[in-house]
């Protein structure tokens, strides 16, 4: 009879990689006491390929270690993921961040370790200078992310290089019916971003020769409902719409008002589909940038709510530079209710799971606030370039609204 789903077997095995890598008995006694008298713990972070945290040192120094774990790769996450959505029983141990155990054994995971192993862990600290040997501080820091995989296992993943949320999104929308497993496709590296798939371009055809006109005699204008241009030119209805946007840019432009410049396609796919004289476009512009009717509901408020800059971070993952995340984080610290909470951090993204708070850095430099109620990420009102105040707002959203009618 198989055993009960539990979520501890993750500390147990990420505990033993540990503590066989610093190897040191008396430096893990010391790191446990380090945690139990820390008067002030700092925040544990989660990051692709290390955790880190700080911890304050008798010269007034803090001493920022990090534990260092080797990434899995796109192929191997591939992998991974194609042998948890084969099974019947997908959604039920691994659709929520309290991934059931099970996964830690690599008979379940395509013969991959999820967990990694004592030679995929390194250590680096900032209390001698350039030790890259095991220290009492990331040792703790060892300790303090097992024990916060005791009950959450998500951090895991996001610290081998693919966070929880791209399994969940696969399994959300994996059929009943188990599909064929698919050609690896490479995930985004720290210097890409992701873009939504490019339309095909139409094949070439020749310029058809001028026509014959008589400029010199009145020509009557038809009355009669023209039919579809010769190909390869737009659809009639395409031609229409362009030509209503490019009368409403020009109406805007007239009276004063900016036009904003959208950054790619799909962004300005959105503002188009939020217009009147493209409506009728929404389900294309879907089936183009695969998203759902909920995916494309929460694109629109995003853009609604945060302009471009708000619907690209909604649709794309930037590199964002380490020190304006760090920064960010350092500014909402004194704002999170659960201040020793795991904190991760994924391209241009902050989550503070435990409350349910995501700020997305976007391209107009701006944080964009999200929050995840149904478990699944929505754009709430309040972006801000102050992340503090980005961070405020989603809290703001998450309150009940006292006021009466």
């Amino acid at each position: 009879m198989s055993r009960r789903h539990s979520t501890a077997g993750w500390s147990t095995a990420f505990t033993a990689a540990m503590t066989t890598s610093v190897a040191d008995t008396a430096l893990l006694t010391a790191a446990r006491r380090l945690l139990d008298t820390s008067a002030d713990p700092a925040p544990l972070n989660v990051n692709a390929g290390f955790a880190t945290s700080k911890f304050p040192l008798p010269d007034g120094r803090a001493a920022r270690p990090r534990l260092l774990v080797d990434e899995l790769t796109a192929p191997q996450w591939e992998r991974i993921e194609q042998a948890i959505a084969d099974r019947p029983d997908a959604l039920s141990i691994a659709g929520t961040p309290a991934i059931s155990d099970l996964l830690a054994d690599p008979a379940t995971t395509a013969r991959i370790a999820v967990v990694p192993q004592p030679t995929d862990i390194s250590h680096t600290c900032t209390c001698t200078p350039a030790r890259t040997s095991p220290c009492v501080h990331t040792a703790a820091v060892g300790l303090l992310l097992a024990e916060r995989l005791r009950t959450v296992p998500a951090p895991l993943f996001t610290l081998r290089g693919r966070a929880h949320h791209h399994l969940r999104t696969r399994l959300r929308t994996t059929p009943a019916s188990r599909s064929r497993p698919r050609t690896p496709q490479p995930a985004p590296t720290p210097h890409q971003r992701t873009t939504a798939p490019a339309l095909a371009a139409p094949a070439a055809v020749p310029i058809p020769a001028p026509a014959d006109l008589d400029l010199t005699r009145h020509q009557p204008a038809p009355t009669h409902t023209l039919g579809e241009p010769p190909g390869p030119l737009p659809e009639h209805t395409a031609l229409v719409t362009l030509t209503a946007d490019a009368a409403h840019r020009a109406d805007r432009l007239l009276n004063g008002d900016p036009v904003p410049h959208d950054p790619d396609t799909g962004t300005d796919l959105v503002r188009l589909t939020a217009l009147p004289h493209g409506q009728h476009l929404r389900s294309a512009v879907m089936n183009h940038l695969n998203l759902d009717t909920v995916g494309m509901a929460h694109l629109t408020l995003a853009h609604t709510q945060g302009g471009p800059g708000g619907a690209a971070a909604y649709l794309y993952s930037f590199t964002v530079d380490r020190d304006i995340l760090h920064e960010a984080q350092a500014a909402i610290q004194s704002l999170r209710p659960a201040p020793l909470a795991t904190i991760e951090i994924e391209y241009n993204r902050i989550t503070d799971r435990a409350v349910g708070i995501q700020l997305r850095y976007g391209p107009d430099s701006r944080w964009h606030p999200y929050r995840n109620p149904y478990g699944i990420w929505q754009p709430v009102p309040g972006s801000h370039a102050d992340p503090a105040r980005a961070y405020q707002a989603a809290r703001a959203a998450a309150r009940p609204d006292r006021r009466t009618t």
